[in-house]
């Protein structure tokens, strides 16, 4: 009787799969998956290769006991070493060898090529786990079932299917090396850019293998993707469908002219040579249909898979989402990922989940800075099986300032790959562009300006004034004068917003105001859940329409993307993109009087920033810009928000932090940056010539975060619809409601420092066997969110 070898067992109707077509169904996939023509062929035999090491006695036989003693389990025994060490007897001593077993060895988790530990080298270490003699008898049982499989492949041609993979990555690692050579290295050096290549390659393996084993699990035929001519239909209606709607707008004022134009120009960059673009335009130049316009036409021009918008914070995101939904008329189209979504029911959280896994069932797909970047660089399963869905795709990059300086190279370094190797097109947006073409080493490549002189459409956008009141502030505002200045503005204009460096210093002038003034006073901070802050929003809004007094006292949260309107905005001394951006919430419609926007300084005593190094040097470059244009105002048009201003405050502060934009690393073992880790890993890999791929992948996707939170811890907040959702968790007892409840749930959390959390004491409680962690009620209040002392309770009437 033949012997049959398993991969999967599925044990609702008791079927195997057979390691052989699961072998064949991940190498299809992963060829499909694999978006570069010259690397097409490598990832069909790490697909084909990547479980031969469940060909062995000993592996199947514990594959059979994990399944009596734990039920539908493959076990822990290792089964990628063989299929690795299978693909080196072919394919010793080349780069595809290396590329191909490096991933067949990762396809379960990712792992450091050269160990930063200790310094080992993970091909070595595999090679000494089986003899010789183990690995060629799983080659020959390979080649047997592979010649008797649907394929029917023999040795011969095998041969020549490596001979061709390896002719096509050759091909690719030229393009690379020269690349790299011809730039002398400004723009990124050879080894980053393989190992960008190589976890191309991981991610087609891996989302590869774990569809095809998720399909066979479920019984459900492997979807794989739209096809090129649905996707085409796609942005063809989206065209008909935006280009109607942009018909039907406004065309009569100045302002609905510029716009006009420059949504013109970015339609007609569409069309243009380069994959690179930049638009830099001002607040309220109309710059996400601008963009949506020229994603949609520059996707059917090309063939592009996929469009995606991504953006720094979720306030932007949810507001432009709903932008995009309503212009292109195709709500199953677009996937809006990010972690407030949430699906009432089981069925449709089940989609969602599966859409999210890695991008490529949906044309359209709106998501965060965070998810972007941990696409990236990130060790997760999750994350790197959606890195392949990046390329042939438009990708709008919108608020580019608002990134953390110590990601500027890596992003940079992805830009490059993405647009000179992976036809990926992007766009960069804000009203402040840094300088990222400009850094010393790992620079962007010169974008595309899709709209050039912008300083005439500036003029007509010009909706405000710039007071600099810092020479006033003396050695800054405490918290007293701060209150007095707001007061005065208040009797001079109507609506006031202020926006704070820190919450501590929010919250001391809101307190100080309360009783202080005519209108409505509203406080807004992350010390207040996302739903709570999405409330007092939405009671602002209403209060500017109204046209009434009202002061609103906020950190930077509002500083970008939130739609509202001030006649004055006060901001405490930050960056110049800060300054700008905060502008943009003052008389944002545009009316016939010019909105006031002043810029103070607080003192150390009110804002506590000694330890925040961000706003500190923004605030040091600032000074030395407001210095520069107090000079020779006309240097700069005479105008605090050019382009000559922005560029001379990025370079000041760019020159302040240039050791930090390589994603610094500090361990035990030394100084090193992650750009090096996931390059050359000098500090452990230098020596080791025998090996082209030297990055320590899984120790820079743990280290690598987006945004420092200092372990901060999210709480549960007992706020309004929060409360019922805290004790429907509790009761819940079905699995897939309880996912589905805490989901809600997370617009319903405050997150705290250590410190905080240990000042609230017993304040904080556990719930589901302490993973979640609530605040006990009396802590949160309405006006202010999380305090560390309760309110007072309200005296009892009987």
């Amino acid at each position: 009787m033949e012997k049959t070898y398993h991969s999967h067992y599925r044990e609702k109707d008791q079927q195997y799969q057979l390691n052989v077509n699961h072998q064949i169904n991940v190498a299809r996939l992963a060829e499909n998956y694999c978006p570069l023509p010259e690397l097409k062929k490598t990832a069909w035999l790490t697909g084909i290769h990547h479980d031969d090491g469940k060909y062995p006695e000993e592996w199947q036989e514990y594959f059979e006991k994990s399944l009596k003693e734990e039920g539908c389990n493959e076990g822990k025994l290792d089964h990628s070493t063989l299929g690795g060490l299978v693909v080196n007897q072919y394919l010793p001593g080349t780069l595809l060898g290396e590329m191909v077993q490096d991933a067949i060895y990762m396809h379960h988790g990712l792992q450091d090529c050269v160990s930063i530990s200790d310094g080992s080298i993970l091909l070595e270490k595999r090679k000494q786990k089986y003899t010789a003699e183990k690995v060629k008898a799983v080659c020959r049982e390979a080649e047997v079932l592979l010649e008797a499989s649907e394929l029917k492949l023999n040795a011969a041609e095998m041969a020549e299917i490596r001979k061709k993979a390896r002719a096509d990555l050759n091909v690719l690692a030229k393009e690379v090396q020269l690349f790299a050579k011809n730039n002398n290295g400004l723009y990124g050096n050879r080894n980053f850019y393989l190992g960008m290549l190589e976890r191309l390659l991981f991610s087609s393996l891996m989302d590869a293998d774990w569809r095809d084993t998720a399909d066979f699990m479920e019984n459900r035929k492997t979807d794989t993707g739209m096809s090129q001519d649905e996707i085409q239909k796609v942005w063809e209606y989206g065209i008909i469908t935006l280009e109607n709607k942009l018909n039907e707008l406004d065309k009569t004022s100045e302002i609905a002219s510029c716009r006009q134009d420059i949504s013109a120009r970015c339609r007609n960059a569409a069309y243009a040579s380069g994959n690179l673009f930049r638009l830099s335009v001002p607040t309220g130049a109309g710059k996400t249909l601008s963009t949506l316009r020229f994603a949609l036409h520059c996707a059917k021009a090309n063939k592009k898979r996929h469009i995606f918008y991504v953006a720094p914070f979720k306030s932007i995101l949810e507001q432009n989402a709903s932008v995009i939904r309503t212009s292109l008329d195709m709500p199953d189209m677009i996937l809006e990922h990010h972690s407030d979504v949430v699906q009432e029911e089981v069925k449709g959280q089940q989609r969602y989940e599966r859409l999210i896994e890695n991008w490529d069932e949906v044309p359209v797909i709106v998501t965060t800075a965070v998810q972007f970047f941990q696409t990236l660089f990130k060790e997760k399963r999750s994350s790197i099986r959606r890195f392949h869905s990046l390329c042939d795709s438009v990708i709008i990059f919108d608020e580019v300032q608002a990134m953390p300086v110590k990601l500027l190279q890596l992003f940079n370094l992805a830009v490059n790959f993405l647009t000179q190797f992976c036809n990926t097109t992007i766009v960069l947006c804000t009203a402040t562009q840094p300088l990222l073409d400009r850094l010393p080493e790992n620079r962007m490549l010169p974008p595309v300006d899709m709209v050039n002189s912008i300083s005439a459409y500036k003029e007509v956008f010009r909706r405000v004034e710039f007071h600099d009141c810092t020479q006033d502030c003396g050695k800054g505002f405490n918290i007293s004068q701060a209150v007095d200045f707001i007061l005065e503005k208040s009797r001079q204009m109507d609506q006031v917003l202020m926006i704070c460096n820190t919450k501590s210093c929010a919250l001391d002038i809101y307190e100080q105001l309360k009783g202080k003034t005519e209108g409505g006073l509203y406080h807004l901070s992350t010390l207040m859940c996302a739903e709570h802050r999405s409330n007092v929003l939405k009671e602002i809004r209403e209060c500017l329409d109204r046209n009434e007094k009202v002061i609103c006292i906020s950190t930077q949260l509002v500083e970008a993307g939130v739609d509202f309107s001030f006649q004055c905005v006060i901001r405490s001394l930050a960056g110049l993109d800060n300054l700008i951006q905060a502008a943009g919430r003052c008389n944002r419609n545009g009316g016939p009087e010019k909105g006031l926007v002043c810029l103070i300084k607080m003192s150390e005593e009110a804002e506590r920033i000694s330890s925040l190094k961000d706003i500190r040097t923004a605030q040091e470059a600032m000074l030395c810009t407001l210095q520069a244009y107090r000079k020779s105002p006309e240097s700069f048009r005479e105008r605090l928000d050019s382009e000559e201003a922005v560029t001379l405050y990025f370079k000041y502060y760019l020159m302040e932090r240039k050791d930090e934009t390589s994603y610094p690393v500090l361990k035990e073992w030394g100084r090193s940056s992650l750009v090096e880790l996931l390059s050359d890993n000098k500090i452990f890999a230098a020596e080791k010539k025998e090996i082209r791929l030297k990055q320590a992948f899984l120790s820079a996707g743990q280290i690598f975060t987006v945004i420092d939170d200092k372990g901060l811890k999210n709480i549960l907040v007992p706020y309004r619809e929060g409360k019922e959702l805290i004790q429907a968790l509790q009761s819940e007892a079905d699995p897939e409601q309880k996912r589905i409840i805490l989901r809600k749930l997370q617009r319903y959390s405050v997150g705290v420092s250590e410190k905080t959390l240990k000042n609230l004491g017993n304040a904080v409680y556990g719930i589901e066997e302490n993973r979640v962690l609530v605040l006990a009620e009396g802590y949160y209040d309405e006006n202010v969110g999380l305090k560390e002392e309760p309110s007072a309770l309200d005296f009892l009437n009987f």
